[in-house]
């Protein structure tokens, strides 16, 4: 029965950040903490708009700084990234592991800030979780994709690249170039505490109408913005 529960959680986490699991409904809400009252907490979005998020039931954390040295074999990620063949990684997060599975696999993103490059544009992603087997590799960056899941580390590529091997599921896999720039961070479990105005957030929210539920609110830690 222990057995079965932590299955199910897992499967839980799994359907978390993916688009999939609320159709059209999942909205990745960017922004600063206006305010926090009771259940509720209001973000001024980067796109100057207000949205106020039923929080009782979502799961919190922490993002703080990390580096790609910390992506070790077995080590389970998430990764936002562009472009294919290979694709070039926009972020890395590390998850903690009572959050390992969450959000495995490989699917669309939205667009996120490109930190990677000069100009800092915006550009296309997709997201892919998985455990990973890193390698070496100097590849070109391309367009975005999100990948999560658990990392097998390996050394740098000359450049301070590397490339990682991210493997999900029953059967897939995805190689994925991390390059020098792009930044790497790390969720830190937290509870409803982290919710304080004017910090940084990324938020995972349902929406049914009016209604928008909080299933991940992840606060920057220190002033830090999350770059997923």
């Amino acid at each position: 029965m222990k057995h079965l529960s932590k299955t199910l959680a897992a499967a839980g986490l799994t359907a978390l950040l993916s688009s999939a699991a609320f159709a059209a409904q999942v909205e990745r809400v960017r922004g600063t903490i206006d305010k926090a009252e009771g259940s509720t907490v209001t973000i001024k979005t980067d796109d100057g708009k207000s949205e106020t998020v039923d929080v009782s039931g979502a799961k919190f954390a922490w993002v703080v700084p990390s580096s790609l040295d910390q992506i070790k074999d077995g080590v389970f990620i998430g990764t936002a990234t562009k472009g294919e063949n290979p694709m070039t990684a926009l972020e890395v997060v590390l998850f903690p592991e009572s959050m390992r599975g969450t959000g495995e696999g490989h699917y669309g993103w939205d667009s996120i800030t490109d930190q990677t490059a000069g100009a800092g544009a915006k550009v296309k992603s997709a997201m892919t979780n998985g455990t990973v087997k890193a390698e070496t590799s100097n590849a070109p960056k391309v367009k975005s994709a999100m990948t999560n899941g658990t990392v097998k580390a390996d050394k740098a590529a000359s450049g301070g690249e590397r490339t990682l091997t991210v493997s999900y599921g029953k059967d897939g896999s995805k190689e994925i170039v991390v390059p020098s720039g792009a930044p790497i961070v790390a969720f830190e479990p937290a509870d409803k505490a982290i919710l304080m105005s004017g910090s940084k957030v990324f938020a995972v929210v349902a929406k049914d109408g009016a209604k928008a539920e909080g299933k991940l609110v992840a606060v920057g830690k220190d002033g830090l913005t999350p770059p997923m």
